[in-house]
């Protein structure tokens, strides 16, 4: 069972590297990335309602923060699959924390980083981090 487990573990982090690589590929071909948006409070009742294929995005707890990203560019390319989408409009840090991820994705998944959920603690942290440039 350990063994399969870690030959599992290596293949998803394979396919995550593959699919950095073709990204980087792109970019460096000529493709421009996606300006990145201004970070602003979304009431929970908006996030809800991006739970399509055509609009997902997902909370990721990090302490009192409750971190609002859109990931519609990646779900296409997630190496799980469609099971990515059981988290859409939803909280999904417990299943993004799980052991299928390597340490990596936190990396991967700040580029959809769109706000933060209002009124569920951090907001504030948040307003000032944006307002001094941080990220």
């Amino acid at each position: 069972f350990t063994m399969s487990l870690s030959l599992v573990l290596v293949a998803v982090l394979f396919l995550f590297l593959f699919y950095r690589l073709v990204f980087r590929r792109q970019r460096a071909a000529g493709a421009k990335p996606a300006a990145k948006p201004v970070l602003r409070g979304y009431p929970l009742s908006e996030v809800r309602k991006h739970n399509t294929e055509s609009s997902m995005w997902i909370i990721l707890r990090y302490g009192a923060e409750a971190r609002v990203y859109d990931i519609t560019e990646y779900c296409d390319m997630h190496p799980g699959g469609d099971v990515i989408y059981d988290s859409a409009g939803k909280d999904a840090t417990e299943k993004f924390n799980g052991p299928q991820h390597p340490p990596t994705v936190h990396d991967l998944v700040r580029e959809y980083h769109i706000g933060w959920v209002e009124g569920a603690g951090g907001g504030e942290k948040e307003k000032e981090k944006k307002n001094s440039g941080g990220s």
